[in-house]
């Protein structure tokens, strides 16, 4: 009942995504402003506030670098084996073998499995991954999607350039002082707690309703989608083995264990879309991340029996 709880209101909204588009309710202008003011003021504040609050701890530069390893290796992988699919989805496909839903997905999934008060864990390992999305990766997928030759000078303007990285390098900062947690407490932090949750709250709908809009089971692209999956699948789960490893090595916490299973079993980030303007690659990744959700439900599932 616990998983429905919080599975069901994602299916949902992935529906009404699909009825807006058969409906014509939405356009795919309209879908696309609403790209827009995520990736400019909703992200950017609800991942402010994520990053300021979190609890941080003797262990985080370990999980860290751990997690920035994975996600960097996979990405490299996954270019390396782009060549199993076909155009013009092949540039994409490594941006689909890397990277996680931690607010939407990793998140509520944990809190249900080791309860709220040990949510700084799950905080802590999606911070880096974070870190790497939002500083190189999705300035690299922007590249891509619009034909431009990828430097690290122009990655690096692109980052600071990006309302998102801004907010999470700032949360950082503010977070490791301690200081934000006790600001809330305040009437002032009354008040910025109100603004945040009016501009923050609509964007887990709002994203599920894009990823939604542009769900299709084409017969030309169900074949790539499936493909992807199995080798994200693939991919993850032999890098987890080492993070297991290493997690034994430094005797991580069963808390922290569980975290790093679930986050790397967890779909590919609901916001890549957002990042895109190619119509068929916005199918394409939010396809793959709505299928790719039941390895992440029988992960989920398989823990949930164990813990």
């Amino acid at each position: 009942m616990d998983t429905l709880k919080i599975v069901a209101p994602v299916i949902v909204m992935i529906v009404i995504g699909m009825v807006c588009r058969k409906a014509r309710m939405l356009s795919q202008t309209g879908v696309d402003n609403i790209k827009k003011f995520i990736t400019t003021f909703a992200l950017p504040i609800a991942i402010f506030h994520a990053v300021s609050t979190a609890s941080y701890n003797k262990n985080v530069l370990l999980v860290f670098g751990i997690i920035m390893a994975v996600v960097v290796v996979a990405f490299i992988i996954g270019h390396g084996c782009k060549g199993m699919v076909k155009e013009p989805y092949r540039k994409y496909f490594p941006y689909l073998i890397t990277v996680y839903e931690g607010g939407m997905m990793a998140f509520p999934l944990y809190q249900s499995l080791m309860g709220v008060e040990n949510m700084s864990n799950i905080a802590l390992i999606d911070v880096s991954c974070g870190v790497f999305a939002f500083g190189v990766y999705f300035g690299m997928l922007t590249m891509t999607d619009q034909g431009i030759k990828v430097s690290g000078k122009q990655l690096l303007l692109n980052a600071f350039k990006s309302p998102i990285f801004v907010a999470l390098v700032l949360g950082i900062l503010i977070g490791v002082t301690g200081v934000m947690n006790s600001f809330v407490e305040t009437s002032a932090g009354g008040v910025y707690l109100g603004i945040k949750d009016m501009v923050a709250s609509p964007v887990s709908a709002m994203i599920l309703l894009c990823v939604g809009y542009e769900f299709s089971l084409e017969k030309d692209s169900i074949g790539v989608c499936l493909k992807t999956v199995f080798a994200r699948v693939i991919i993850q789960s032999v890098l987890l083995v080492g993070v297991l490893f290493l997690a034994k090595q430094f005797e991580f916490s069963k808390e922290i264990q569980i975290g790093l299973i679930l986050y790397m079993y967890t779909i590919p980030s609901l916001c890549l879309s957002s990042f895109v303007k190619n119509e068929k690659a916005s199918k394409y990744m939010s396809t793959t991340s709505s299928l790719y959700l039941i390895i992440t439900l029988v992960a989920y599932t398989v823990l949930a029996g164990n813990v």
